[in-house]
């Protein structure tokens, strides 16, 4: 008798043991997510991507604005982002395409300049010049990974994730201004219609919903 009740005993700690265990482990977990940063200040950026594009970033209160200009692009693409609604408008400055501009909802890649969510905190690097905190968030689309480098106040300077196996930069600031925007900069220009796109259509548009 006194055999089972110490194999009982035993089990009932190892139970105990096990439980404990796994329960500090969830705690862990949970301490080490934390909401990602936002931008806090005006800032202006020029921005490298691997697709060879030309971009530049400004932001102020919330609101965002990206000029795009590449071989694959006719004109100037500008996207104006309102970060509080998860939109972006889009407009292309290319003769008899330049009145026009198309509403969607901000893409899941738009992550890779605004992640928005939890994260992990693994380290510390420069970027630009700019201390930044390196920053692991889950994938709003794809299985790997997004790392980046987010500046104390909330900027953006570096993205990247594994694509076919390799790690890809796919955006990372070359120069960084921190300076008041003029609020013109975030408005349509005046006589430009717009068109909202369904989330279910914008997938279904060449690089809107990428």
């Amino acid at each position: 008798m006194d055999v089972e009740v110490r194999r009982r005993t035993m089990c009932s700690r190892v139970l105990i043991a096990l439980t404990l265990s796994a329960g500090m482990s969830l705690a862990a977990s949970a301490a080490s997510a934390e909401p990602m940063p936002r931008p806090q200040v005006d800032y202006r950026a020029s921005v490298k991507t691997p697709q060879g594009t030309q971009m530049t970033m400004a932001h102020s209160q919330g609101r965002m604005r990206m000029d795009v200009t590449g071989a694959e692009i006719p004109g100037t693409m500008t996207s104006f982002i309102d970060l509080s609604r998860g939109r972006m408008t889009v407009l292309i400055a290319a003769p008899g395409i330049d009145k026009r501009a198309l509403e969607i909802e901000l893409p899941a890649t738009f992550a890779f300049v605004d992640p928005e969510g939890e994260g992990t905190r693994t380290g510390t690097d420069m970027v630009a010049g700019e201390a930044c905190d390196l920053w692991v968030m889950k994938p709003p689309v794809g299985n790997a990974p997004i790392e980046t480098c987010i500046t104390s106040d909330g900027i953006v300077l570096r993205a990247s994730t594994a694509i076919e196996g390799k790690n890809v930069v796919v955006y990372e600031v070359l120069e960084l201004e921190r300076t008041p925007q003029d609020p013109a900069l975030f408005e349509l220009p005046k006589g430009v219609k717009v068109t909202k796109i369904p989330p279910g259509v914008q997938g279904l548009i060449p690089n809107l919903g990428r």
